[in-house]
């Protein structure tokens, strides 16, 4: 069930993680010669990649690689790239290709379990652009969003610091999923006078309602439906009982649950991948910087003012080119999936789906996940493995 560490105390000392981003960047590259950064014009990866050049880019070989895609608004993210790129004065080269394009080989695979990338094409290019480039490792802004971007139920902590001015910008910019802000604010205030338990319970409830009901899982046939849902309520359970044992307030457990249970990717083949953001000893780090700190309601965006900590990252010679909104690609994710429903014929043969997994109105991210696990057992049993009881 849960096994991961509870979120530690904050250490008040702490204003931002600089230091142990590019302590977490050294590691990371280690001995490597050549080393590329995907880039895809958003404030994580320039962070990477603009510390990189800092650290490395005088004595290594640096390359930016990115996959064209259009976000929502119908937009390419290759101009955003070049202009933070030039904002920098990179000296790197910049190698692009379009998703449209079919990798040469498929993602590596694993006997540990499928990919859950969105998009593991687009990853696979990326790996393919910086084998072309000589580069030993490739490094991501994976998990930024997770460990540094600025949660739910902050007004205690904000509250307690004086920052009372700061509460309206805060509340603006933070939109309640399922409840509206202010409500979910004032459970934040009050949760303190209710049972550790029974404050678990609420946090849950109000940030994760969709757990509390155990989804359906109509989309598998018997007896997996019945074990994926008699697993995912021991699950809730063990959840409820850490943030009940570990987590004083809601905004420790939405922090925890922004973060854990996290996949760090594997490679996709060929290039050593790294994520400086979700290096252990960075993680343990960044864990430690008081909570309150994430969010920053000087700066002009929400979008900045959510992801301060990034933002003290990135050279203040790019603050003029920085996107004042983040890039959302899921067009580009559910484009992946057949209109009339995933097509997934090994799972089907071993009578794993029901027939709601081929509705078109099936959830989309349910449908690439179906392609993941099919995508992984058949090429399990193009290796030479079998399915068994």
């Amino acid at each position: 069930m849960v096994t991961e560490s509870p979120w530690p105390a904050s250490d008040p000392r702490m204003r931002d993680v600089r230091g142990a981003f590019l302590s977490s960047l050294r590691r990371v590259v280690g001995n490597s010669g050549g080393v590329a950064v995907a880039t895809s014009g958003g404030l994580d990866s320039l962070a990477v990649l603009s510390n990189v050049l800092l650290e490395h880019g005088r004595q290594r070989k640096i390359t930016a690689v990115a996959v064209e895609m259009t976000d929502d608004r119908g937009q390419s993210n290759i101009p955003v790239v070049r202009g933070l790129l030039e904002a920098i004065g990179s000296p790197c080269d910049l190698r692009v290709a379009p998703i449209s394009q079919q990798p040469a080989g498929v993602p590596a695979w694993h006997p540990e379990g499928p990919r859950l990338d969105a998009l593991p094409g687009a990853n696979r290019l990326l790996v393919e652009l910086a084998h072309e480039a000589g580069a030993e490792v490739l490094l991501t802004g994976d998990g930024a969003d997770e460990l540094l971007g600025s949660a739910q139920y902050l007004t205690p902590a904000l509250l307690r610091r004086g920052r009372w001015r700061t509460l309206r910008t805060y509340w603006q910019d933070h939109r309640g999923e399922y409840r509206p802000t202010r409500q979910l604010e004032m459970i934040a205030m009050l949760s303190r006078l209710t049972p550790r338990r029974r404050r678990a319970m609420m946090y849950l409830a109000c940030s994760w309602p969709e757990l509390c009901r155990n989804p359906p899982h109509d989309f598998l046939a018997e007896p997996y439906r019945g074990i994926a849902s008699d697993w995912t309520n021991a699950w809730i359970g063990s959840l409820v009982r850490l943030h009940e044992r570990h987590h004083a307030s809601l905004a420790a457990m939405e922090a925890w649950s922004d973060l854990y249970p996290h996949q760090r990717l594997r490679t996709a083949g060929l290039v050593r991948n790294e994520d400086p953001f979700l290096e252990p000893r960075f993680v343990d780090r960044a864990k430690r910087l008081p909570l309150h700190r994430r969010y920053d309601a000087r700066h002009p965006h929400p979008y900045w003012r959510m992801k301060s900590q990034v933002v003290k990252l990135v050279p203040t010679t790019a603050l003029a080119r920085l996107p004042t909104a983040k890039q959302i690609f899921s067009r580009a994710i559910v484009s992946r999936v057949d209109p009339a429903g995933p097509v997934a014929e090994n799972l089907n043969d071993n009578g794993m789906l029901s027939p709601r997994a081929h509705s078109p109105d099936l959830d989309p991210m349910v449908a690439t996940r179906i392609l993941e696990v099919e995508q992984w057992l058949s090429t399990a049993l193009e290796l030479g493995y079998e399915l068994v009881d």
